[in-house]
């Protein structure tokens, strides 16, 4: 340390004592005030922004996924139908998802499982051709009722297999125990 910094710390009392003038103070302050502004505004005006943004995309991500159904392309087809069709389908692939999550010693069951839903998808494409050319209503109840058991078939696949995944957990907990 030089001398300077050793005499300041020695001597720091004598230089605290001092208070700078409140005319000084009050200028710092009016300068301050004068430089500081309000951008609570711009936040507002972002969040608008950004709010109208992924409103805008919400929105034509669900109207791109309708025009994208095949059956959208008809032009008999109700939009009612298709607009049922993309949930059912939203909601079989996040079915699909959950029954691939389980990791079994038997990948035999997952296959029996697949070859059933593709069973199943056959069908719903061969409905699907017969509606277009039929514009039959009982296709179109054919075709719900296909998707409502694929969804049927999946929700027992799951609970299957988290019974066969408790059955493996409990089986190999008792093993640790003896």
């Amino acid at each position: 340390m030089n001398k300077l910094e050793e005499f300041i710390k020695a001597n720091r009392e004598e230089f605290d004592n001092k208070q700078p003038r409140e005319k000084l103070w009050s200028s710092i302050e009016s300068e301050m005030a004068q430089n500081q502004q309000d951008y609570s505004w711009l936040w507002k005006a972002a969040s608008v922004v950004l709010l109208a943004v992924c409103s805008f995309l919400i929105w034509e991500r669900s109207t791109q996924q309708i025009e994208e159904s095949p059956l959208a392309t008809e032009p008999r087809v109700d939009l009612e139908f298709v607009e049922t069709e993309l949930y059912y389908t939203q909601l079989i692939a996040k079915q699909l998802r959950a029954v691939d999550q389980f990791d079994l010693n038997d990948p035999e069951i997952k296959e029996n499982f697949k070859r059933d839903l593709a069973s199943l998808d056959t069908m719903y494409q061969q409905l699907k051709i017969e509606y277009v050319e039929t514009s039959n209503e009982a296709v179109v109840e054919a075709m719900i009722g296909n998707l409502q058991l694929r969804m049927e078939l999946l929700n027992e696949q799951l609970l299957i297999l988290e019974q066969i995944e408790n059955d493996y957990n409990n089986d190999t907990h008792e093993v640790e125990h003896l």
